[in-house]
């Protein structure tokens, strides 16, 4: 697991395992947070705490106690709908072997003009007593893939001054990358970042700064 990192970091390197990675890779990191990520056509969110902007698409997230994924696919089949179902059911199979009380949402929300990503609600994502838990996202590029997303582990108290009146996240305390990896039902590797890799992150970490 990647340790914490400031936004456009993280969104260069989600950025550069799309564009390198060999084998489908799971990345699993944590912002220097709070930080706010914008949906690469999202406009701007009134904040008093720093953001960035995603190369993949969505809604606004906030950034803070939390573990984020990013699953890099070289070759996918099937609509990018199809794909993003069958990622979350591998989350909830995940998360479920250690919070059985977890399900999968049966309805679709839209949350209005709110632009909280927890405000949006899509058939098959996960969720706990009826609240979203996990919020992702998903890139494209040819036929290479990137989904990425947020795995609450306490609700931020910059969550209800960067989104009045949103509804919070669900959360699961205690959750651990080593939870995560330990009962992901598929093998997926990545190799620590070398550094050249290093070097081509930071390099390219400028064109997602705020």
């Amino acid at each position: 697991m990647d340790g914490p990192r400031a936004g456009p970091w993280n969104m260069a390197a989600d950025s550069f395992l799309l564009d390198s990675a060999r084998t489908p890779t799971l990345r699993l990191y944590q912002w220097d947070g709070p930080w706010l990520s914008l949906g690469y056509a999202q406009k701007p969110v009134p904040a008093e705490i720093p953001w960035v902007r995603r190369p993949s698409g969505g809604r606004a997230v906030l950034h803070h106690h939390e573990i984020t994924y990013a699953i890099v696919l070289p070759e996918f089949s099937g609509s990018l709908g199809a794909v993003y179902e069958q990622l979350t059911a591998l989350w909830l199979e995940t998360l479920a072997a250690l919070h059985p009380q977890l399900s999968s949402s049966e309805t679709q929300r839209s949350g209005q003009g709110n632009p909280s990503c927890y405000q949006l609600t899509q058939r098959g994502e996960i969720q706990l007593q009826g609240q979203k838990l996990v919020g992702s996202a998903q890139l494209r590029r040819g036929t290479r893939l990137l989904q990425h997303g947020s795995i609450p582990t306490a609700v931020s108290p910059w969550f209800s001054r960067t989104f009045p009146g949103a509804r919070p996240p669900a959360v699961l305390p205690g959750l651990t990358s080593q939870d995560l990896v330990r009962n992901f039902p598929r093998g997926l590797q990545r190799q620590d970042w070398s550094p050249e890799e290093v070097g081509i992150i930071e390099e390219n970490a400028c064109a997602y700064r705020a």
